[in-house]
């Protein structure tokens, strides 16, 4: 009951705080709906495959930290973004526009989810050095993975195709889907434990779909919510510390996949001015 109010309740609010619009459902999907949908699957069978390895062998984490971090989490949604839709990133929920109040409701809200960190965690039996790589992994890696796919790309496109509750609903089931191959086999009870990452979902798409601004979930209200899962639930720091390597890998990869995108997002703009000139 508890996970299930920590749900509705953030429902509730976004469906008042966007009542003009949250009820108007349709059905507008483009390419772009089908192709951020796709990349969501697309992660989905990625993550199955883990359960064909060793959860720490090289195959696997090529899959995990190669494949679904970077590539659909990171390289499509931006890639598709910037030179297929040649939108800015305010497409993808960056934007200038209700920062500060995205970031003040982020830090709200994980303000508000502390307090089962701090009076439900063991702290004399934490080891710190695993707790920090953990976080990085986690929230850097992991957390940005999410950050971009399912809010930035997914969310916002399943909202102008479908609606408001669509949305919300869709993808915290794409969230969940995710999780088969990585979270759940940690997990004592899976089944219980794919209702309560839905659960998740929908209480993090509905704080997201008050301001769809990134920054609305990461860093702060990301770190409190995935931490919860892995210092309280689960329990299972080391396993996750010890991909911080790879989570570094990721990192750095992301960053160079976004370099070589903006430059050709920068060039392309640049070619689209010289000819226009040329044609006026």
């Amino acid at each position: 009951m508890g996970m299930l109010m920590i749900a509705v309740i953030p429902l509730a609010i976004a469906l008042i705080v966007r009542r003009k619009e949250a009820f108007a459902l349709r059905w507008q999907p483009t390419r772009h709906t089908w192709v951020a949908v796709g990349t969501g699957l697309a992660a989905f069978a990625l993550s199955a495959s883990i359960l064909l390895f060793e959860s720490q062998s090289v195959g696997a984490s090529i899959i995990h930290y190669g494949l679904i971090y970077v590539v659909c989490g990171f390289a499509v949604p931006w890639g598709y973004t910037l030179l297929v839709e040649r939108a800015t990133p305010a497409a993808m929920g960056l934007t200038r526009d209700r920062w500060a109040i995205s970031l003040i409701l982020g830090v709200l809200v994980a303000a508000l989810l502390s307090p089962i960190i701090i009076f439900q965690t063991d702290w004399r039996a934490i080891d710190w050095g695993q707790f920090g790589r953990a976080t990085f992994v986690l929230t850097g890696a992991g957390g940005l993975f999410e950050l971009f796919l399912y809010y930035g790309f997914i969310h916002l496109r399943l909202e102008k195709a479908f609606g408001t509750i669509p949305a919300i609903l869709l993808t915290a089931v794409m969230y969940v889907s995710w999780h088969v191959g990585t979270q759940l086999p940690l997990e004592a009870d899976p089944v219980a434990a794919l209702w309560k990452l839905f659960l998740v979902g929908v209480m993090s798409q509905s704080v997201f779909s008050l301001t769809r601004h990134l920054l609305t979930i990461w860093p702060f209200f990301h770190a409190v919510g995935v931490m919860i899962d892995f210092v309280v639930n689960i329990g299972k720091l080391e396993p996750v510390s010890a991909r911080l390597p790879w989570a570094i890998g990721t990192v750095l990869a992301m960053a160079a996949t976004g370099a070589l995108l903006a430059w050709a997002a920068g060039r392309r703009s640049a070619t689209r001015t010289r000819d226009r000139r040329m044609s006026a």
